[in-house]
């Protein structure tokens, strides 16, 4: 068995990644590095690049290059010579997942009939964020699992595991989408330049990781896609009108989120919907404005100045193990 420089540069990775897994001596710089690229990048997210970017690259050289795996590669050969219909399908597969993690969170605030365009924050036990426009159903999946095995993440890796009970079974989704996006992915590398295929394999990871963590309007999903697109349509000898898809599609995402940010944006008071409180809390550190009993659910009105950041962080602790959890609507203009 030999292995290339690509499969060699995927190995590196995965020790990398490991590296920075059991250790903490390059957590900061790696997070520092991969910040730009995953916003708001964990210890967690960070590793997962590494890992699973150096395993696409690993995987693909041992195809190209392990006699044993030559009956897989005819036979991926033989369904698309040149890799496109795998890598068609990965991008169909990833756009698909992502509008179904929308349709979940309206499913979740549909179910207990509130706005589809707000911040659901479940409290019980942990307090954990997730809306349209940066959704964690599918990573509570994942996190669900972690957190019953225990001792696979660490302590302050934070999992999402608290949405579990809102967004099952629709989000078992992903257990069938990512093995086939990964797969698809895997096999649309081929043969291709070395740097090309770097590039795939650092869009392809960074496309999933949005997929599983933020979504359709994340920032590793944007970024991943678009260059996945890029690399689909762009060819030598490069002509401007290969770029038409790949602005049109990439435009569209941009502008339905946008979209939404605005038509959910309420910058003339904070609505809060709190759903089954068990234990009294002190709203005494809040602007409040109204407050009013719904049956199971309480919803508070309160001011503005606040930024929206500032306000959930706090209520995250108001609430926690207090309530089963609340909707908040938000100030778009706030992040400015």
């Amino acid at each position: 068995m030999k292995i290339d420089k690509i499969g060699l540069l995927g190995f590196i990775l995965i020790i990398l990644g490991l590296f920075v897994y059991v250790t903490s001596p390059l957590d900061q710089v790696v997070m520092m590095i991969t910040w730009p690229l995953l916003s708001g990048s964990s210890e967690g997210k960070a590793v997962l690049l590494m890992v699973l970017m150096g395993s696409f690259l690993l995987l693909n050289s041992l195809i190209n290059t392990w006699g044993v795996l030559t009956p897989i590669k005819e036979n991926i050969t033989t369904y698309s010579p040149d890799g496109k219909k795998f890598f068609k399908w990965t991008m169909i597969i990833i756009l698909l997942t992502c509008v179904v993690g929308v349709l979940i969170e309206f499913y979740i605030r549909l179910k207990y009939g509130v706005s589809p365009l707000t911040i659901f924050v479940s409290t019980n036990p942990t307090s954990t964020s997730t809306s349209p426009m940066h959704t964690h159903v599918f990573k509570s999946v994942f996190g669900h699992l972690a957190d019953s095995m225990g001792g696979l993440v660490p302590e302050h890796v934070h999992t999402g595991g608290s949405l579990y009970p809102d967004v099952i079974p629709w989000a078992y989704f992903i257990l069938i989408t990512l093995p086939l996006a990964c797969v698809t992915g895997l096999f649309s590398l081929d043969e291709r330049k070395p740097v090309q295929r770097v590039l795939m394999a650092l869009a392809l990871t960074s496309a999933l990781i949005g997929m599983v963590d933020g979504g359709l309007y994340s920032q590793p999903l944007v970024f991943g896609l678009g260059l996945l697109i890029l690399i689909y349509f762009v060819r030598m000898p490069f002509q401007f009108k290969q770029l038409i898809i790949p602005i049109v599609v990439m435009g569209l995402i941009v502008l339905s989120g946008v979209g939404l940010e605005l038509a959910g944006n309420n910058s003339s008071y904070r609505e809060i919907t709190v759903i089954n409180q068990y234990e009294p809390v002190d709203l005494s550190d809040y602007n409040i404005l109204s407050t009013q009993k719904e049956g199971n659910r309480t919803v508070i009105r309160m001011d503005t100045s606040v930024s929206d950041k500032q306000t959930l962080e706090s209520l995250f602790v108001t609430y926690q193990g207090r309530a089963d959890g609340f909707f908040m609507t938000w100030d778009f203009f706030s992040y400015f």
